[in-house]
């Protein structure tokens, strides 16, 4: 009788120990649960939010250029936050505008990071250059358009792509090739810079390794040059392809030109100008100009562009016509962002953020972009793979061509 009862006292003195043993486990585990949260101290993260910054030209000789680009962030960040964010904390963002000016873009990149305390930075400027160095002494991560040479020198400068780089691929000479282009004039504007002479190199390289002959070169202002007596030059030079820095403005004064001339023109190959907008104001001039473009065109209408309409409708409905270049360009600089946070972990760190982000061999934009990119190796890159699209004879519509997506290769 006393052996039974000490059994069973015995047992429940074990059960009680290990009950014991239980609650100082888990009340552990709370506190140790409690000081993680409690440890994420980096600048611009809190329980709730992410504060980012956005340095936009939203002013200034480039503006045109990102019309919609706020827009398309703002439905990229408005779809993540209606789904709980980024581990249960929303983005949030404070912008600043660089009036397409280096130095400017200098001065709002140090007001966003030492006294809006941001975590990260998205930015669609032209002035990129005038914080770059600061922004990467700092470790602040940076996403958005490569529209700069200086994007491809950081680590901690995201981009899809690089527009302007000291490499150059194949692409664009194999289609101009392809299209039937032998002798081409290459044009590029005079208030371009540098990184229109870093554009023009790029695309003499990929011309002449497709054995198309830059036979003239044309450095122009839109508002001044006489394009009536380039179009006598082109002639003279047996021209047959148009290509380079060739904006909408300059188009529509050079094709006019070159048709009165009688130039039996193949192609003309431009690196801009595939808004809707255009359409309407000069589509009948623009008519068979051929437009390159680095993510999937809206005619194709694949789930990602359904996904994109759908949150500029909901979060952005202001900006009409919604399938616009700079939307695409906005949203995919937000969704770069977010993919950081995501590989960063629960408690980033900007370090945590930058190695993270730059390990991600497959990023596809959410399916915008053509092909995945290897943000371990695109550093400072161009692209390899185009999507094409034409202005339709009539002038009111951009045709995808068949098929859209060229790839060539890169040239060192």
């Amino acid at each position: 009788m006393l052996r039974t009862g000490r059994n069973r006292w015995l047992q429940n003195a074990s059960w009680a120990a290990a009950l014991g043993s239980l609650l100082s486990l888990l009340t552990a585990c709370g506190a140790s649960s409690g000081a993680a949260a409690g440890s994420c101290t980096t600048p611009g993260i809190s329980d709730k939010e992410v504060r980012v910054g956005l340095l936009l030209s939203d002013t200034g000789s480039a503006w045109t250029a990102f019309t919609a680009y706020r827009a398309g962030i703002d439905a990229r960040l408005g779809t993540l936050n209606a789904q709980g964010g980024v581990n249960d904390r929303k983005i949030i963002y404070s912008w600043a505008d660089d009036n397409s000016d280096p130095d400017r873009n200098s001065t709002a990149a140090r007001s966003l990071v030492e006294q809006q305390q941001i975590f990260g930075l998205m930015e669609g400027a032209t002035g990129a250059s005038g914080s770059a160095a600061y922004l990467n002494k700092a470790g602040i991560p940076v996403t958005g358009l490569g529209t700069d040479p200086t994007w491809g020198k950081y680590q901690n400068m995201f981009a899809p792509f690089y527009d302007v780089t000291e490499g150059a691929v194949t692409t664009w000479g194999d289609f101009i090739r392809s299209e039937g282009g032998t002798r081409a004039v290459l044009v590029r504007d005079e208030q371009s810079g540098r990184p229109g002479q870093i554009y023009a190199q790029q695309e003499t390289a990929s011309l002449q390794a497709a054995g198309v002959t830059v036979a003239l070169t044309a450095e122009i202002t839109p508002d001044i040059s006489d394009f009536n007596r380039l179009a006598d030059q082109m002639k003279a030079a047996h021209i047959d392809t148009i290509t380079g820095g060739v904006t909408p403005p300059i188009l529509a004064k050079l094709i006019p030109a070159a048709r009165a001339a009688n130039l039996p023109l193949k192609v003309i190959l431009a690196p801009t100008g595939y808004e809707p907008t255009l359409l309407t104001q000069l589509g009948q001039v623009l008519a068979g100009t051929t437009i390159y473009l680095q993510d999937v065109p809206f005619e194709l209408n694949t789930p990602a562009h359904q996904r994109l309409l759908a949150a500029m409708a909901q979060y952005a409905p202001q900006i009409q016509p919604p399938n616009q270049q700079s939307a695409v360009d906005g949203w995919l600089a937000a969704d770069m962002f977010i993919r950081g946070l995501q590989e960063a972990g629960s408690c980033p760190t900007r370090a945590d953020f930058i190695r993270a982000l730059r390990n991600v061999h497959n990023y596809d934009g959410d399916g915008l972009l053509p092909a995945p990119v290897d943000l371990s190796t695109n550093l400072g890159k161009p692209s390899k793979c185009y999507e094409f699209v034409r202005i339709s004879d009539d002038g009111r519509s951009f045709i995808p061509l068949h098929p859209s997506l060229r790839c060539g290769k890169l040239l060192t």
